[in-house]
């Protein structure tokens, strides 16, 4: 891969049960010299966090406690990338614009528009990749959710990415093989 403005940031984002941890590892193998990473850096120690079970049983956090977090992931961000500027490829497993997209499984409790203004700082990837299946595949991966709750999620995902240019929308009840054959076709596009 050459390109001059390194490393590309590839962004896989969607509700849980799409298939961005699959996708994102069966695609990590394609690249050398590239990392994955799940929702964000970590730079100052290793990422040591546990699945958390029931993400949408958690007790909120204080404004105070979600506006320290958000600002402590700006920095590692920012840090990271300044850090990494001479690797090829970063594929992300979420992003951090996943806390406003859904903000149950953070703990985040800042206004929309708060929220939405400290993530204009943030670094964007060049490639957002949305998993969109059916209802029925999610329900088929995981159980967390009810059929109501996932449809409003989509929908909030759906609406994030009407705007956005480098976006890739992939139905992920189609084979693995197809959907990877599609994303590296993109990221050839991006690199030329």
């Amino acid at each position: 891969m050459s390109r001059k403005n390194l490393p590309l940031v590839i962004s896989f984002m969607g509700v849980d049960g799409s298939g961005k941890t699959t996708l994102a590892k069966k695609l990590i193998k394609f690249f050398k010299n590239s990392k994955y990473l799940h929702l964000k850096p970590y730079i100052l120690c290793k990422d040591r966090r546990t699945v958390v079970k029931e993400p949408y049983k958690q007790k909120m956090s204080s404004s105070s406690i979600s506006l320290l977090r958000l600002f402590s992931w700006l920095v590692s961000y920012k840090v990271f990338f300044f850090r990494n500027k001479k690797k090829n490829l970063f594929i992300f497993d979420r992003y951090a614009h996943d806390i406003i997209l859904d903000p149950l499984r953070y703990k985040h409790n800042l206004s929309n528009s708060l929220t939405k203004w400290i993530l204009n700082i943030f670094p964007k990837p060049d490639l957002w990749i949305f998993l969109k299946p059916s209802i029925k595949t999610l329900k088929s991966r995981k159980f967390e959710l009810s059929d109501e709750d996932l449809k409003h999620q989509l929908k909030k995902y759906s609406i994030f990415f009407t705007n956005k240019k480098n976006v890739l929308i992939l139905n992920t009840n189609k084979q693995y093989k197809i959907l990877i054959t599609k994303i590296l076709k993109r990221i050839d596009r991006i690199v030329k």
